[in-house]
């Protein structure tokens, strides 16, 4: 979005750009990095990266980028000083009084970061020194110092009185090919910060080799999200000391401390949490976590996952209504999109195969849908042909039609043929076992014996294969 104000302090029209995250939702507050359209970074760059790491599921909470437009001029940092012209500190009021509360109220963010390359970033430690309360984390990279004693940096009583209380991330970064005044800044900077209470000012400096000036941004940003979101990790603890319903709390209360925010309800959160309960056999807090996790905006994949970490634990009913609601999602929402049929596809083999063992005719209806579903192209070439597998599986575990599961396995041998081995696990897959098998409930005895014998031969500890080999 485009947005512009006029300044009262400036007189003029100040115009910045405002990005914001994938799934964003103006009810619920949002982290806000602030940046100036100057040296390396652009809001677009800025916001691509945020996108990518979202996408990509690192542990950083969607976060709102605001880029304004701001020359020198406006800045008016001076480098030997330190200090700011008069228009310099009519657009810190700018910022303050004016730029942040307007963005705060139409997107409701909270916790405030800045983020500046080079002379933005030489700027930001005014505001470091002189306006401590106006932004929760900073980003430097390759800051500017002109000499060994230009610009100052001396951190004051109330300055380090403010930083010893309230947490605050600090995080600067230079190119090892990038000039030796840069670099002699960042070591300062870093020299002084240490006398700051670590418990709550974060500090971190990078020499970063084969970054230059130029690509700094680009080599630093995803250590920089990394710092500035460091207590946002649900990994951070390492776990397993207190019951998973206590330890969840425990990671929702120090990220709401830091950054004013509540815990995201997305994969890498809930993984963490459902996998401790899991391993602890906590079946109670499994139970919590799946409450706590389930909401309206989750796609259908990750409501379907919740329901499959409920029945590692024997959460048999909870299970399947998750997965019953998952395939109610994506039939609503999701059957346009490329996943969309492959994960209604899942949904239904895993309901078969794990939780409507009672009633095979349901279960096979379901495989059957999947089976369908399966046979639906995809963009990528991916051939889906596993499902062949689970119904033959299915057949043979349950004695549940045995001529149609066989036809299923024998289906499965012939498109494994042109197939990538790892993509399907053929190396794993116990085909000619439930092949045997299948034939021994026909009363076949030749071919079960033919196909046993050929699964002992590949798996000489198969004791499935030895067991049935036996009633022959």
């Amino acid at each position: 979005m485009n947005e512009k104000l006029y300044s009262t302090y400036l007189a003029d029209t100040v115009y910045y750009s405002v990005y914001t995250p994938g799934g964003w939702d103006a009810k619920i507050p949002s982290p806000v990095l602030y940046s100036f359209n100057y040296g390396m970074v652009t809001g677009d760059y800025l916001a691509a990266q945020a996108d990518y790491f979202s996408k990509a599921n690192y542990t950083f909470p969607g976060t709102i980028i605001v880029n304004i437009q701001a020359d020198m001029d406006r800045i008016g940092y001076a480098y030997r000083t330190g200090e700011l012209t008069a228009t310099g500190q009519k657009f810190v009021n700018c910022l303050k009084q004016e730029i942040i509360p307007a963005v705060a109220q139409k997107y409701h963010t909270t916790f405030r970061s800045y983020i500046g390359h080079s002379y933005a970033a030489s700027y930001a430690n005014y505001l470091f020194l002189h306006d401590w309360r106006l932004f929760n984390g900073y980003i430097l990279l390759a800051p500017e110092k002109v000499n060994s004693e230009e610009p100052p940096f001396y951190i004051s009583d109330e300055a380090t009185n403010f930083y010893n209380k309230n947490v605050t991330f600090y995080y600067v970064a230079v190119g090892e090919a990038d000039m030796s005044r840069r670099q002699d800044y960042a070591r300062e900077i870093a020299a002084n910060v240490t006398a700051l209470d670590s418990t709550h000012f974060f500090f971190r400096r990078d020499s970063l080799p084969g970054a230059n000036h130029s690509n700094i941004v680009t080599l630093a940003i995803q250590s920089a999200f990394e710092h500035l979101y460091q207590l946002y990790n649900p990994y951070l603890e390492a776990g397993h000391t207190q019951n998973t319903a206590q330890e969840l709390q425990a990671v929702n209360n120090r990220i709401a401390d830091a950054y004013k925010l509540p815990m995201s309800k997305t994969a890498p959160f809930y993984q963490r949490f459902a996998m401790l309960a899991i391993l602890n056999k906590d079946t109670t807090g499994l139970e919590h976590v799946m409450n706590f996790f389930l909401n309206n905006k989750m796609k259908g994949w990750n409501i379907m996952q919740l329901g499959m970490y409920g029945d590692q634990l024997g959460l048999k009913a909870k299970s399947k209504a998750y997965l019953e609601q998952a395939i109610e999602k994506i039939q609503r929402d999701e059957m346009d999109t490329e996943l969309g049929p492959p994960n209604l596809a899942a949904c239904y083999t895993f309901l078969a195969t794990r939780l409507l063992t009672d009633d095979k005719a349901k279960a096979w209806e379901y495989l059957e849908k999947s089976r369908q579903l399966s046979a639906l192209p995809n963009k990528n070439g991916y051939k889906n042909i596993d499902i062949y597998y689970d119904m033959g599986v299915f057949a043979a575990d349950n004695n549940y039609r045995i001529k149609d599961g066989l036809t299923c396995l024998e289906q499965f041998i012939s498109l494994s043929k042109d197939v990538s081995e790892d993509a399907h696990w053929l190396a794993y897959r116990k085909t000619d076992y439930y092949l045997g098998k299948c034939y021994l409930l026909l009363h076949d005895k030749p071919n079960a014996r033919r196909y046993l014998e050929k699964a002992l031969k590949a798996n000489p500890e198969n004791k499935q294969a030895k067991a049935l080999l036996l009633q022959l």
